[in-house]
Order: C-alpha cells, then structure tokens, then sequence
C-alpha cells in the first residue's frame, strides 16, 4: 500500500480549505495576521505590503522589502513567525495592533489605505 500524502486542514476539522492565492486574498482572509505584520513593523508597512510579507511567508519565500532585508535578510517566513509569536506584545507607541486592524478593515472594505512612512 501506497503512503497517502498529509493534507492541509482548517480549523474546523475535515474542512479542506485552500491558501489565499494572491496578497489580497491573504489580507481578506487573515486580517489580525495581517495587522500583527504591520505592528510588527512598527508602523513600516502598508495593509498591502503586510499582505504582500505575509503571503511570501506563507508560500517560503523571499521578500526584498527594505524592512524584511534589512532585519530579517530578506526571510518574509520569519516575519510572519515572528508576527504570530509576539502577537501578544503589539501595544505601544508605533506597535499598536488595535490601530494598525483598524487599518487593515478600512483597507479591505474601501481599498483606501493611509501611506506609513515611519522612516522618514
């Protein structure tokens, strides 16, 4: 008998569920990981370049953003590890994750974003 290949489930169990396919895709469907990239960040990126970190990671690859190489050489995965693990301390002065899923639902919902520029 032939080994059978593990599958990818949600949550909910025996629901197969497919990865987002696109940034967009990825912020729609995780919004608080999403945000959390953006407290993580400190403020540096956008809904959609969170969106954009966060969808490299979860597909393993890289992401040339100055922030990503810059601290994490260019490893878009640690990011969203990182982002998931520190989850619990986002609060703060430029990390407040309250604001920054704020931004992300005014994102998804009108496809306006405010530019963040904490480096300039």
């Amino acid at each position: 008998m032939g080994k059978e290949q593990p599958r990818e489930y949600s949550k909910v169990i025996g629901m197969r569920r497919n990865r987002p396919q696109a940034p967009r895709e990825f912020m729609e469907r995780y919004p608080r990981i999403t945000a959390h990239i953006i407290s993580e960040s400190l403020g540096y990126a956008t809904p959609t370049r969170a969106a954009i970190i966060g969808f490299h990671g979860m597909r393993n690859e890289p992401n040339n953003c100055e922030w990503v190489d810059a601290c994490y050489q260019s490893n878009a995965r640690k990011v969203l590890e990182n982002s998931i693990r520190s989850r619990h301390f986002h609060k703060g002065y430029m990390a407040e994750y309250k604001l920054a899923k704020a931004i992300v639902d005014h994102a998804i919902n009108t496809r306006e974003e405010p530019i963040l520029a904490s480096w300039f």
